[in-house]
């Protein structure tokens, strides 16, 4: 009896020890757990579908647009162009010179430009609440701006307080080394290269600067003396402040030394900076139009330019084969508009037109394709056999990441001209422009009811 209950007692642990290791996983194989139901909240999402592309429509709409060309070279340059293109768009062109006082006065006259040639900066569209970002309309429309050069595209942004998308760049402006190669022979000097630095400029300025045959002649000048800060990113101005940054950072030291370097050359120094057009300059930094503004008519240019020719600008050290930030201009919508017409500003910046622009002297903001800037002012005879690459053969330097609404009250290029002309050391020169740039900006505020 005993015995066999002590059997009995034995199977049933066994079977005990069975079940509990079922249950626990023991050493056995671990148990997988059965799939739980899944609830509505749980079940995987499915992939949300992007919301349709839009698509222009071709209802027939009349638009304002204002730019200062006047309206038989704004028909020539664009208008006529954009008629054959976009038919159902009748546009008339309004006269604006780019001022807040003339923009109010349009207003006043019923006047409301749908597009303007945002030509004179952004901060007249600011100050009267124009500004319409687009930013919501690229994405709408799935308009594809990686063509268009990324230092243009930073530019445009750069002119927002908040980085926006504040218009389409429909041109740009770029600025090339001329140089003469009559002078180069006469002095006997070697022709500059597409990679020169400053420093090799002014070295070759130096050789030709002096008298042959009863005439003086100069080796290097600028169209502007700014030009060289196009390389440098910066701004004079801090943008939301107004604090004057010439004596705080570094880059306008060296810009100073450069041009120091430069008209200390004896003889070097001549208020009047058109001696390149008079054959008595060997190099000149200037825009890309420049061979169009001096020489004649075209065949008579043609004829009186055939020795002159571009090399891009020298750089400065730490920013070779780059080039200076290309100037752009912007076609804005009007934030007061009734017709928030996208389709006519994007077809300005078409591989079609821009190759148009381009072929008639306009650099192209599509810097993707190639082929556009290869086509640079082939209808102008000024420029056959010149070096056009010169102009676009350098990625260009990117521009500040803001730009400043008061640098314009820093007159740096006309107090440059006091400067070279003067025995001031570069640090009393950037202090006393710091503090006439201070009043000036300290009174724009106050007029704007700023502290």
């Amino acid at each position: 009896m005993g015995n066999k209950r002590s059997w009995i007692h034995g199977a049933l642990g066994l079977l005990l020890l069975l079940w509990i290791t079922a249950c626990t996983g023991g050493t056995a194989q671990e148990a997988v757990p059965e799939p739980k139901p899944q609830t509505q909240t749980e079940e995987q999402s499915e992939p949300k579908e992007e919301a349709p592309v839009k698509t222009f429509p071709e209802d027939p709409v009349e638009l304002l647009v204002a730019t200062p060309w006047g309206e038989d070279y704004f028909n020539s340059r664009i208008g006529n162009y954009m008629k054959e293109k976009l038919p159902h768009i009748q546009v008339k062109h309004v006269d604006w010179n780019g001022t807040v006082e003339n923009m109010q006065e349009l207003n006043a006259s019923q006047i409301v430009p749908d597009i303007v040639l945002a030509f004179s900066g952004q901060e007249p569209l600011e100050e009267l609440e124009m500004v319409y970002p687009l930013d919501d309309m690229v994405k709408d429309y799935g308009v594809d701006l990686s063509q268009i050069d990324p230092a243009i595209l930073a530019q445009v942004r750069s002119r927002d307080q908040q980085g926006r998308l504040v218009g389409i760049p429909q041109e740009m402006g770029v600025i090339g080394l001329h140089y003469n190669k009559e002078i180069f022979d006469l002095f006997g000097v070697e022709y500059p290269s597409d990679h020169m630095t400053w420093d090799e400029a002014i070295e070759m300025a130096k050789k030709m600067t002096a008298e042959r045959n009863g005439v003086h002649y100069r080796g290097l000048e600028f169209g502007s003396y700014t030009f060289p800060l196009k390389q440098l990113s910066v701004t004079l101005t801090d943008p939301d402040t107004g604090e004057v940054l010439l004596s705080k950072h570094p880059e306008f030291t060296q810009y100073m030394e450069l041009l120091k370097k430069i008209y200390s050359i004896p003889g070097m120094y001549d208020e009047n900076v058109s001696g390149f057009s008079d054959k008595t300059v060997a190099m000149h930094v200037d825009w890309h139009g420049y061979l169009t503004w001096f020489g004649g008519n075209d065949e008579e240019a043609k004829e009186f330019q055939q020795d002159m020719d571009i090399v891009p600008v020298p750089t400065f050290p730490g920013q070779e084969n780059t080039a200076p930030t290309p100037n752009t201009q912007i076609f804005a919508i009007n934030a007061f508009s009734k017709h928030k017409e996208f389709q006519w500003i994007l077809e300005s910046i078409s591989p079609e037109y821009q190759a148009t622009l381009a072929r008639a002297g306009t650099p192209s903001v599509i810097t993707g394709d190639k082929t556009i800037n290869e086509q640079f002012a082939q209808d102008n005879i000024r420029y056959e056999g010149k070096n056009i690459n010169a102009f676009f053969q350098y990625p260009f330097t990117a521009p500040p990441a803001k730009s400043s609404p008061w640098d314009p009250y820093v007159k740096l290029d006309d107090a440059v001209k006091e400067f070279l002309q003067s025995d001031m050391d570069i640090q009393q020169f950037l202090r006393t422009q710091t503090e006439k740039a201070e009043k000036a900006i300290q009174e724009a505020k106050s007029s704007k009811g700023e502290s």
